[in-house]
């Protein structure tokens, strides 16, 4: 019990810094970071508290960070943050950055790889929605190139 609670804070602790350095790549690049409107999620209970961890108001882009060291049930997070994104989240661009060493693991990379087929697919209007009109899925190095631009 101790392990896995000492696991939780870790997880929390990495989060964290991974958040702080993608805030430092963002401002260093000349980004103006607010904070992000609240909305329901699908897995919502009423409160509409969900936000997503950085959002970009100028251009209306809302970013989302995943960090992640080991597999385990957070490989099936990718996919239901596309989902509710393409559900619920109102802005022009919702993008989701996965960090951590997981993601360079052979299963990371594959979940990775049809995290993106997946945004595709509803960037090309599978699904019709009210939520983020485009979606996109990048790594650190790509998230970096892309912000550089």
């Amino acid at each position: 019990r101790d392990r896995k609670m000492q696991q939780g804070a870790k997880a929390n602790f990495t989060g964290k810094q991974f958040e702080r350095r993608v805030q430092a790549l963002l401002l260093e690049a000349g980004h103006n970071v607010d904070e992000p409107p609240r909305y329901e999620a699908v897995w919502g209970t009423g409160r509409g508290r969900n936000q997503a961890d950085k959002w970009l108001k100028d251009s209306d882009i809302q970013i989302e960070l995943k960090y992640q060291a080991v597999p385990g049930t957070c490989d099936q997070k990718p996919f239901s943050e596309l989902w509710n994104a393409k559900e619920r989240i109102s802005c022009n661009h919702y993008i989701l950055v996965l960090g951590g060493p997981h993601w360079d693991s052979v299963r990371g990379k594959n979940i990775y790889k049809a995290a993106r087929e997946m945004a595709g697919l509803l960037n090309n209007g599978i699904h019709e929605s009210k939520g983020a009109k485009k979606l996109s899925v990048m790594n650190l190095p790509e998230f970096k190139e892309w912000i550089s631009e």
